[in-house]
Order: structure tokens, then C-alpha cells, then sequence
């Protein structure tokens, strides 16, 4: 049988290419960025919207100047108004309360050029998307008016949950 033997030979070892290590470098280093960038877009404080009721709208009023905002409430009945100008322009406005039985605060809505919905009246819920307006009315996006009907949600024996 023949003897064989075997030698480390340090310039027989294998080292990673330089090259390779930096490459890898570079690829995670641009990958955190594209991660971090995202992040940072999505919870830029101009791309979202925030969803305030109506006393948290007042308590926060001076801050949301140029916010895309949603604001929830109660309609008021007798406050609503629809002006149809002519063919193609019309006003509505309304005002919404966070409680019906006492309503601290009243703000009022204005929509340009949108049709009165049918489920505009007393005590629908509406949510409505916009922006703060001067003095103290809140301008709708097209298309920002979201309403549900209070009577298409009674109980069986007729008295709505409120």
C-alpha cells in the first residue's frame, strides 16, 4: 500500500473573489433603500387620510389645513340645502353633528356640482370626504359623500338603533 500524505499549502486555500463581497454589498445596501423609500411613502403624512368625527375635527381644525381628510356624523335635517344654479352647476350643503340629542357642534358641508342623493335627510349617517374650507365649512371631493339610510337599518319591531 502506498503512503500518501497531505499539506496545507496556504496559498492553496480558497478566499471569496473581493469582488463578490461588494457586489453583495451594494445589492443589500440598494434593497434597504427601495424598503426604507416605501415606508417612508406610505406613511407620509400627505398620503393618507385621516378619519376625525366632528368634535375631533374642531378640537383639531388648525392643524388640517390642506389634509385630505374624512369626516363622520349625524345630518341634520332642516340644514340641508340644494341650489341647482342651471343644467350643470349646483350647491349643496348640510350640516353634521356627532350626537343628534345634543349637538355641541355643527359642521357644515359643501359639495359643488353633485347631485342631491336620495338618502341625504335627518338622521342618515354620512361620511364625506374633503378638505377644511374657510370659515369653518369642509369642502367635499367629487364623489367624497357617502350616506346610509337610518331606515333601511330598524330593528324587527320597528325602533332604530341609533
Amino acid at each position: 500500500m502506498a503512503d500518501s500524505t497531505w499539506t496545507r499549502n496556504d496559498r492553496d486555500t480558497l478566499q471569496p473573489a473581493p469582488r463578490k463581497k461588494w457586489q453583495f454589498l451594494l445589492a443589500a445596501a440598494l434593497l434597504l433603500a427601495a424598503v426604507v423609500f416605501v415606508a417612508f411613502n406610505a406613511l407620509n403624512a400627505g398620503g393618507t387620510q385621516l378619519y376625525l368625527t366632528v368634535d375631533e375635527y374642531f378640537e383639531k381644525e388648525a392643524d388640517l389645513e390642506d389634509r385630505d381628510l374624512r369626516v363622520a356624523g349625524w345630518v341634520i335635517g332642516d340644514s340641508i340645502e340644494f341650489t341647482q344654479i342651471d343644467a350643470e352647476n349646483s350647491t349643496l350643503t348640510f350640516d353634521i353633528v356627532d350626537d343628534l340629542n345634543n349637538p355641541t357642534q355643527r359642521l357644515t358641508i359643501y359639495a359643488e356640482n353633485e347631485p342631491k342623493p336620495d338618502l341625504l335627510q335627518h338622521e342618515a349617517q354620512a361620511l364625506v370626504e374633503g378638505r377644511a374650507g374657510e370659515s369653518g365649512m369642509f369642502i367635499s371631493n367629487p364623489g367624497g359623500l357617502l350616506l346610509k339610510c337610518p331606515t333601511r337599518y330598524e330593528e324587527a319591531d320597528g325602533s332604530a338603533d341609533y
